[in-house]
């Protein structure tokens, strides 16, 4: 396509013990059609070959895109590895890439098309394919086949908190302005599983201007060795609700039932496979305190439910039927 030198874009990669998909994620970065980007790749002191691979395909690439590598002196984790490729960044907009996952060849024309028409635009987002071993399945961004240009904080807030999953929680496959991410200092919590649960939540308390296409652009692999994937269901509840907690401590005022209601169900989900559950107390008192029952009864009860009955057996059966019975 005919480019504008104006605008420019940072496709960032963390790479951690992913030789065996690294190859195919950066083979998908070089053939964009829209070429006129950095990627920063982040060696998170990764073990294996990634990197070595990365070094030869880079050698053997010929073309406009410009590559660079940054290394971690010790393993520091996911979100560590997108800060540091965050703060290296130079080009206007950012995009994030998983490291085992693909994006389409259109994906940073796709993407940048409505900035380059308006560049106050401070995110774009594109659909998303989702591959997994039992094979493909689908998710979508509800947009009906047409686009959706969101233009206040308010409409941002009410698409995100309203109409769930029409903008999902996830960090990659939208291209977020860089000013924007400084200027609201916005990073991954280090340290954190389920990380991008929080960087969405504080990016939707400042953003206004969002466009959504109707593309696929993003090819997502969930693999068995994956942090989620690998991890025991307790453990990833736990990290979970510590996540839900910074939440419920950063509550929006004059918003938060809205943002409690939002999160609690998750939140209760996670919190009811808990044995040991007594340091969410207080997290699970800050989320009833947000909800007003008038206003959110089933959220209420469930919440109170959660933290009456016990985290056995018995306590989940019960705590079951009062699920169905609401649904009624």
């Amino acid at each position: 396509m005919e480019q504008q030198k104006g605008i420019t874009i940072s496709i960032i990669i963390p790479v951690y013990n992913v030789s065996a998909y690294i190859e195919r994620c950066l083979r998908s970065v070089i053939k964009q059609t829209y070429d006129h980007f950095e990627c920063i790749l982040v060696d998170d002191a990764s073990p294996d070959d990634s990197i070595a691979k990365c070094e030869r395909m880079i050698a053997d690439y010929d073309g406009p895109i410009q590559f660079r590598i940054i290394h971690h002196e010790h393993n520091r984790g996911l979100s560590a590895a997108r800060n540091t490729g965050t703060d290296a960044a130079t080009g206007d907009y950012i995009l994030y890439v998983d490291s085992d996952d693909i994006i389409s060849n259109d994906c940073v024309e796709k993407l940048m098309a409505p900035v380059l028409n308006d560049n106050s635009i401070e995110m774009v987002l594109g659909k998303t394919m989702r591959f997994s071993d039992e094979g493909l399945s689908v998710q979508t961004i509800r947009l009906g086949g047409s686009k959706k240009i969101i233009t206040s904080h308010e409409e941002v807030r009410n698409t995100f908190f309203d109409k769930k999953h029409l903008i999902p929680y996830s960090a990659w496959n939208r291209m977020i302005s860089r000013e924007f991410i400084n200027k609201h200092h916005l990073r991954f919590e280090e340290g954190k599983i389920w990380e991008e649960i929080l960087w969405t939540f504080f990016a939707m308390k400042d953003l206004s201007h969002i466009y959504i296409i109707p593309d696929f652009t993003y090819f997502y692999y969930q693999r068995p060795d994956s942090i989620c994937g690998s991890s025991g269901k307790e453990v990833l509840s736990s990290q979970k609700c510590i996540v839900y907690d910074i939440i419920s401590m950063n509550f929006t005022p004059d918003d938060e039932g809205r943002e409690a209601a939002y999160y609690v169900r998750d939140f209760i989900r996670n919190y009811m496979r808990l044995r040991k559950a007594k340091d969410l107390r207080a997290t699970a008192q800050r989320f009833s305190k947000a909800l007003p029952f008038r206003k959110y009864p089933k959220e209420k009860t469930l919440l109170w439910a959660a933290m009456l009955l016990p985290h056995n057996h018995w306590g989940k059966e019960i705590y079951k039927f009062i699920v169905k019975t609401l649904k009624k």
